[in-house]
């Protein structure tokens, strides 16, 4: 039975079956959407599509773990979600669409690690973020594979020059530094396995990157209070 192009039967036994299998971080936001009704009959559009962006994306994730990601197809993307092709197209043009929308919730989800952490206690936030990151490795191993393969630059964090408008010169290259070294130093620690506790990173990046996070989010909570 299909429910605005979503087959609702497999796709709730594929989440489960990822579930088990303890996937990414997309499952939580799709068994979120799932209890917010009892019943998956009387979702609204609004939370149909968003239902479907997010099956999409979790079968995005599960592919690209078993292939690369230029080799996966629309048509392996609609059997492994249960999503008509119909529905694809009314949600994404292409399937690099889709890893845009994922990296955009990693993006949101670091963002919203800084709203619960005091301004000045950069250590905590380094540590959630670190926390977040290795909760997640393997999906962000496998983001990082299919942009890079993309010839497109990854990055853990939203484009600070976006959120910051920084007059003085000195700070903008300070910021840049934090940017640009902040997401090498996640990426190598991806890549050689997280090894290395959550503690002991957020310690590092707290010494190298403490001060310059600690003014970035001052400033940011200056210009909301504006």
């Amino acid at each position: 039975m299909y429910l605005t192009g979503i087959n609702v039967s497999p796709y709730v036994n594929f989440v489960k079956c990822l579930l088990k299998r303890k996937k990414m971080i997309i499952v939580e936001n799709i068994l979120k959407t799932l209890a917010k009704e009892r019943n998956v009959y009387r979702l609204s559009g609004k939370e149909a599509g968003q239902l479907t962006k997010e099956c999409l994306q979790l079968a995005l994730v599960d592919l690209m773990a078993e292939k690369s990601f230029e080799k996966i197809t629309v048509t392996e993307l609609v059997l492994k979600s249960g999503v008509s092709r119909q529905s694809f197209y009314r949600n994404y043009e292409t399937k690099e669409d889709i890893l845009k929308d994922l990296h955009q919730g990693m993006e949101n989800a670091v963002v919203e690690i800084a709203d619960d952490v005091s301004v000045d206690d950069s250590y905590s936030w380094f540590e959630r973020f670190f926390s977040y990151i290795r909760k997640n490795g393997e999906y962000f191993g496998l983001l990082i594979k299919a942009r890079e393969k993309q010839q497109s630059n990854f990055s853990f964090l939203p484009s600070l020059k976006e959120i910051f408008r920084l007059d003085d010169k000195e700070e903008q290259y300070r910021m840049c530094a934090y940017e640009g070294g902040l997401n090498a130093i996640c990426k190598e620690w991806i890549a050689e396995g997280m090894t290395e506790s959550v503690e002991d990173m957020a310690h590092l990046c707290d010494s190298i990157f403490g001060n310059i996070h600690k003014r970035l989010m001052h400033k940011r909570v200056k210009e909301a209070m504006a």
